[in-house]
């Protein structure tokens, strides 16, 4: 065995807009499996696919370029790619022909760029307490979670990419960030069967080509204690390949998250992933814990009996899987194929916006009809997952709608005295306010949101509340008489939202994604 097939094991993340000298120096030594690309290395999406050639002429072979296309919050395609509405957007659609065609359009852009693998869908099941979810994740039921993310397999490799279900065997109820630490998820091994596990049973059976792991400790599973399912005999080999039957690629989470770096090395996880069952083991960031994770592995061969055959196993479904790739055809370009799913895009984020209840005396909203103020949140990634957010104003785009309305825009994490005080200040320029719209950004969490609605609601008779990014907000707000939820917060989101306040579309209640009622 060589370098270049142990580097077959490897997703990497490169630095900066283009791929630097070091970079393909590493590729050429040794080989790799494929790039992972994100917001950071499309500033000009137009340069990608010559960058990505270079790593494929660095690397001797056509290898995995996989991105996070999720949709809504995770979104690496900005710049002159669609913005694709969140997985619960879709899912509140409640149209299961329109799920398959988003991911079937996020396919076909993701192919205009070079790119053949999206780390999606999302098959975990939401709490409204998992802090890295949310509307990442399709609903709150098994069920719904399966048929839609079933969906979203069958359309992105209808599209010509390979799809990936993550994160097995399912996060959405894990209380903490793995980004940052380790999560232990303490069900029974019948609930996870029956819940968690769903979704990616579905997903196996609709011939997903790909599966990604969780950094979750699951002690129904796993008898060392903190070991989480990524490095986990027991879940990987034990649970997924020889009790659900699984033959496809099975792919790590990012080995350089806090849930693995605050108790092991990169390399020596990248090591136990690989002897656990993982076929490829991603590593985003440092081009450093990259060799030395490689440099591990390679030198595992002539120490442990077992790497050989577990090399042949990985090396074997990694080629079954890159056969698949050379069956993509001519690519489209972006902007062509971005203009042809205008109207799609415009569809989707209309037909999931949904109201909880609402006053007609609200909806719709005349601005005319007195002093009205819209409460704005500054938009800003919440979780590392999300990198950086390059959107437009929503200060601006509400001006646009609404231009006889005035806009406050608040920090989502302000305390209620500090935002009470921002607001107080703001309407004290003028009149008293007659009607007040507050969108509202992750208040479940950041409860000054809520201490603010609270007041000002009882102060202000025509209040309406948006949530934008999680609708778990609405939970908390039983006494508002009129509440949204968009499910996400792009601008075509928002305009969707606005257009419904404007009496262009009419409201709609059902269906929903989630009960919000439960919490």
């Amino acid at each position: 065995m060589d370098k270049k097939q142990i580097g077959q094991l490897f997703i990497v993340g490169y630095q900066g807009e283009e791929p630097s000298s070091e970079f393909l120096r590493f590729v050429e030594e040794w080989g790799i499996g494929g790039v992972i690309v994100f917001a950071r290395n499309l500033s000009d999406p137009a340069q990608l696919p010559a960058h990505l050639a270079r790593i494929n002429e660095a690397a001797g072979q056509k290898v995995f370029t996989s991105i996070d296309q999720e949709g809504g919050l995770v979104l690496r395609i900005l710049s002159r790619g669609s913005l694709f509405p969140s997985a619960m957007a879709l899912s509140a659609t409640g149209s299961i022909e329109l799920t398959e065609q988003c991911h079937e359009a996020i396919g076909r852009e993701m192919l205009s760029l070079g790119l053949n693998w999206n780390l999606a869908p999302v098959l975990d099941i939401n709490h409204p307490d998992n802090p890295g979810i949310g509307a990442r994740s399709f609903a709150d039921t098994p069920q719904r979670v399966a048929e839609y993310g079933c969906a979203a397999i069958r359309g992105l490799q209808k599209a010509g990419v390979l799809a990936c279900a993550k994160h097995f065997p399912g996060k959405g109820h894990a209380r903490v960030d793995s980004h940052l630490t380790l999560p232990s998820i303490p069900y029974d091994a019948e609930r996870l069967e029956r819940f968690e596990l769903l979704p990616f049973a579905e997903a196996i059976k609709n011939d997903v080509a790909a599966i990604m792991t969780a950094h979750v400790f699951f002690p129904a599973y796993e008898k060392t204690k903190d070991l989480p399912a990524t490095l986990s005999h027991s879940v990987l080999t034990g649970l997924l390949r020889e009790k659900l039957g699984f033959k496809g690629i099975l792919v790590t989470d990012d080995l350089e998250m806090g849930a693995i770096t605050e108790s092991y090395g990169i390399a020596q996880a990248a090591n136990l992933s690989f002897h656990a069952g993982a076929d490829l083991l991603l590593i985003c960031h440092s081009i450093e814990q990259q060799r030395l994770a490689a440099e591990t592995i390679l030198r595992s061969l002539s120490t442990n009996p077992a790497t050989g055959q577990r090399l042949e196993e990985s090396l074997h479904r990694i080629e079954h899987a890159r056969k698949k790739l050379a069956q993509q055809g001519a690519r489209i370009e972006l902007p062509e194929l971005k203009k042809q799913h205008e109207p799609l895009i415009e569809r989707l984020h209309a037909e999931s916006v949904r109201f909880l209840r609402y006053e007609s005396s609200m909806v719709p909203l005349d601005a005319a009809k007195g002093r009205t103020v819209f409460c704005v949140p500054q938009i800003s990634a919440l979780v590392q997952v999300e990198e950086e957010h390059r959107q437009g104003s929503l200060k601006a785009l509400i001006e646009q709608e609404y231009p006889q309305a005035e806009t406050i825009v608040y920090d989502p994490k302000a305390t209620g005295a500090d935002l009470i005080a921002l607001i107080d200040t703001e309407v004290a320029l003028g009149k008293a306010v007659d009607q007040m719209v507050f969108l509202t950004y992750n208040a479940h969490l950041f409860k000054g949101q809520l201490e603010a609605i609270k007041l000002f609601s009882q102060r202000i008779t025509q209040f309406a509340v948006a949530a934008l990014r999680n609708p778990y907000d609405l939970a908390d707000l039983p006494q508002i008489k009129t509440c949204a939820a968009t499910f996400g917060f792009r601008t075509p989101a928002v305009k969707a939202l606005l257009q419904v306040f404007k009496g262009e579309v009419s409201p709609q209640t059902d269906p929903w994604p989630i009960d919000i009622s439960g919490w």
